[in-house]
């Protein structure tokens, strides 16, 4: 780790550091990693549970595989383990009580920001998306609702306004470049190495989908809430 103090590093540098340290090597993750940390950041779990997740899976790898093995060169790679971790983690901590006050405070905040951000949009979007901002919208309706961690329904409830938001967007480009999106997108990201699964290839073309939506000027929650 660091010799900085940990109050210094940000949630990302201290996982990042932690996982290339039991590496051994590396100098940095790749954005598909970043991308994973970011959303452990926003669903709330601690920087002590993803690190020991970390371990526990590198440490089980090891087991499983011959002597002198690689170990895995993506955070990704362990993010099962990491869940696990938090899974084990609440249900120690919380069992069948109701969520800690923090985290239903913490969904809260969340959701408040996402609709104010939602309504600045709407009322500053041109004509053809503000459909896409109100169907948004009512997709957090429900966020706030329900059973289970607050942290995780109002994570999906953005997701689906994200969804909404981008769908609407799509639906309104022009034909031409509606087509000329995939391409794009497929040599931004560039072809799918063979050890990368499909689903974490079609997560890193919708990040890029996300960034060529927000330069042209379309607001999303996903990273702004």
């Amino acid at each position: 780790m660091s010799d900085l103090p940990s109050g210094a590093l940000s949630y990302q540098a201290v996982v990042a550091e932690y996982f290339l340290g039991l590496r051994g090597a590396g100098l940095m993750i790749s954005p598909l990693d970043q991308e994973l940390v970011a959303e452990w950041e926003r669903r709330g779990l601690p920087v002590a549970v993803v690190c020991r997740g970390l371990r526990r899976g590198l440490e089980a790898l090891a087991d499983r595989n011959p002597p002198g093995a690689p170990l895995p060169r993506s955070i990704r790679a362990l993010r099962f383990a990491v869940e696990d971790e938090w899974h084990a983690y609440r249900h120690d901590r919380v069992g069948d009580s109701p969520p800690p006050p923090a985290a239903e405070a913490a969904a809260t905040a969340r959701l408040d920001a996402a609709r104010a951000l939602l309504e600045e949009a709407g009322r500053t979007a041109p004509e053809p998306h503000r459909d896409g901002y109100r169907d948004a919208w009512r997709a957090l309706a429900d966020g706030g609702r329900g059973h289970g961690d607050p942290l995780a329904r109002v994570e999906a409830a953005i997701a689906a306004a994200d969804a909404r938001i981008l769908s609407s967007w799509l639906r309104n480009l022009p034909a031409q470049e509606r087509a000329a999106l995939g391409p794009r997108l497929r040599l931004l990201v560039g072809p799918r190495p063979r050890n990368v699964s499909l689903r974490a290839y079609r997560d890193a073309l919708r990040t890029h989908l996300f960034e060529l939506a927000k330069s042209a000027g379309l607001t999303c929650l996903r990273g702004s809430v």
